[in-house]
């Protein structure tokens, strides 16, 4: 830290100092620069001093009272009122302590050399000039200080909303996971009770989703290849359930980019609803229907399912309500999910503008 950093922090922690530096100096300007050397040095110094006195009054009054009751308000006009008055009345007490001050000197010391006329004036002009650069002096350090805080307050608004987005979305995942589960276990039991010989199979394919949600599902973002993967492994295991009363129709691409992220489990979402909703809900044969794509950095996702007419897909349970609540917090402005139920059979498109 050089000397320059050193001073500015020593003045910021302790304005007293400043406030006595620079009076101190605006107390020799008018001292040397603003008062003639001709007339008696005891009589410049009371003048002065006088002046100085009753400038710091008006600056302290306008810096203290003014500027932030008026100015930082946006009442220029009041501020511009009020401060014109302030000024007036000092520089007619500032003629009527001079005019003291030489009278006491000219009755007291007789032969002493006094201000002129012209000597006063630029007295006066120079302790406004001091008033006017202390002003601005405070203006602009107090707009720099109400500006620094206004954005560490912004920041730290920014960080608090970010803060409870990351919670909700950690909330909004850990629900799925004991969703996914209920809904697996209970198709477990379902072919654990038919005694089906695929059950073996089902618990290995099964262990394999556990292990991408429990190990991959954890990031804001995953590879959209993964999640493919994911649902494919997914789809595989249904189809073992249901054998040849589902008939399924698969539209996915064969190669992703690897650069291509998506929110994990939320294409998912929608897939398992079909089977949720659909096949397992139907007792004949069912039909659902798959398709992905991708073009300009926009993924286009379509799920299809049929469903009986005693059984509706209008409550989609906790899966769906958590899905769109993931889409409004990651791709707020960015996606757009239609639903639609005709002829038996549940629609859903949706469009996501991936980065």
């Amino acid at each position: 830290m050089d000397l320059k950093q050193d001073n500015s922090i020593f003045f910021s922690k302790h304005p007293l100092l400043w406030q006595l530096a620079y009076w101190s100096l605006a107390f020799m300007l008018l001292l040397f620069v603003f008062s003639n050397n001709q007339f008696d040095i005891s009589v410049r110094i009371v003048v002065v001093f006088s002046l100085t006195l009753m400038s710091f009054g008006v600056t302290y009054f306008i810096n203290r009272y003014l500027v932030p009751h008026f100015l930082f308000k946006g009442k220029i006009w009041k501020f511009a009122y009020f401060t014109t008055f302030i000024v007036a009345i000092s520089v007619w007490l500032n003629a009527l302590s001079i005019i003291l001050i030489i009278w006491y000197s000219a009755s007291r010391y007789p032969h002493s050399a006094l201000p002129n006329k012209n000597d006063l004036v630029l007295l006066l002009w120079g302790s406004n000039l001091i008033i006017m650069l202390a002003a601005i002096v405070h203006f602009v350090k107090e707009s720099y200080t109400r500006l620094i805080e206004k954005n560490s307050i912004t920041q730290q608004k920014a960080e608090t909303e970010l803060m409870l987005k990351e919670a909700k979305l950690k909330i909004l995942q850990g629900q799925l996971h004991p969703h996914f589960l209920f809904n697996m276990l209970n198709n477990l039991y379902g072919l654990w009770m038919e005694n089906s010989k695929a059950t073996p199979d089902v618990i290995l394919k099964f262990s394999d989703l556990l292990h991408y949600m429990l190990y991959e599902c954890d990031k804001e973002y995953v590879p959209l290849r993964s999640e493919m993967q994911f649902i494919q492994n997914y789809i595989d295991l249904e189809q073992i359930r249901h054998d040849d009363r589902l008939k399924l129709d698969l539209n996915l691409p064969n190669t992703i980019d690897n650069d291509v992220s998506i929110a994990p489990l939320l294409l998912f979402s929608f897939v398992e609803n079909a089977f949720k909703h659909g096949a397992n809900r139907s007792v004949g044969n069912c039909s659902i229907s798959i398709s992905l794509k991708i073009e300009e950095s926009i993924i286009y996702f379509e799920v299809e399912n049929s469903f009986t007419q005693d059984v509706s897909n209008s409550n989609a349970g906790i899966g769906l309500k958590n899905v769109e609540e993931r889409l409004n917090l990651l791709y707020s402005n960015r996606h757009s999910l239609k639903v639609s139920t005709e002829n038996s059979i549940y629609k859903v498109l949706l469009q996501i503008e991936v980065n």
